[in-house]
């Protein structure tokens, strides 16, 4: 993943005021996805220290990974989990405005408005390679990356998996599907606080965030190594190497926490809320 520049994890998709009809048809559509774990905690910074050392470790184990096997990069759950965690502490260190210490051999450097900007030419291992690939092979962005795979080594035969694996599987709908669940067992999460009329932890809601946007950003890891397995393996690199050199421009950004939960439980207690949230879904999901 590459973390969001919104505290809220990454949001393809926003609840907004419509109608979901068969809300009871969509919803079983979703429950095989996991739901919101209340008791699993958002990873957050101890010291900049240990920030440091972790940053630090996940960059050489990045490099050492994409020397022997740059496809690793993609199939290695683990690593995978510890980029991800990494990144949103770092991430949420800055929306806590917390001093991060120095990680310019990491290539994350602090500007002068607060801000963080990543060095992703020399540390591509911040950027989120997975939906870099998702997001620059659907739609009309085929038709700018599909010359650029073939000029790279790309066989019609490998054009043609492509395009039939892009058009049976949509990345959006996949996100969506792994979202679902999670946002309305949160939702069912606050109407239990506020039934016993406890207020909400900000820690709660931390954790929703980054629960949902790690189902997102694993469930962009396994649309690309679907892709992947249905390519040989020469194609299968050519794909990797292409996206994982992409020069990218990135930063960190500060955000206002507080005031992110406060909205967004407003949201949440909305009587519409699952209907909002199931129509959201569905949008995306067409």
């Amino acid at each position: 993943m590459h973390v969001p520049s919104n505290c809220h994890g990454r949001q393809r998709h926003r609840w907004r005021a419509a109608i979901a009809p068969m809300l009871m048809l969509v919803l079983a559509a979703f429950t095989h996805a996991a739901e919101f774990d209340e008791k699993l905690k958002a990873p957050t910074m101890k010291d900049t220290a240990e920030l440091r050392s972790q940053a630090q470790a996940y960059s050489a184990r990045f490099a050492r990974v994409r020397e022997a096997s740059p496809e690793q990069l993609l199939r290695d759950a683990a690593m995978a989990r510890e980029k991800f965690d990494v990144a949103w502490k770092i991430q949420w260190a800055i929306n806590e405005r917390k001093p991060i210490g120095e990680l310019a051999e990491s290539g994350v450097t602090l500007q002068p408005n607060g801000s963080y900007a990543v060095d992703t030419v020399g540390h591509p291992e911040w950027v989120d390679l997975a939906n870099t690939i998702a997001v620059l092979l659907i739609g009309e962005n085929q038709q700018h990356w599909i010359p650029l795979l073939i000029a790279r080594g790309f066989r019609p035969q490998d054009v043609e998996v492509l395009k039939s694996y892009v058009q049976g599987h949509d990345p959006m709908k996949a996100s969506a599907e792994a979202t679902l669940p999670i946002a309305l067992s949160f939702g069912r999460t606050v109407r239990k606080y506020d039934k016993l009329k406890r207020p909400v932890p900000d820690a709660l809601v931390h954790s929703f965030w980054y629960q949902r946007a790690f189902a997102a950003s694993e469930s962009d890891r396994a649309w690309v190594l679907g892709l992947m397995q249905v390519l040989d393996a020469q194609p299968q690199r050519i794909l990797v190497s292409s996206f994982a050199e992409l020069k990218q421009t990135m930063y960190w950004l500060p955000e206002n926490v507080p005031e992110g939960i406060a909205s967004f439980l407003e949201v949440v207690r909305r009587p519409d809320f699952e209907a909002l949230a199931i129509a959201e879904a569905k949008g995306v999901a067409k």
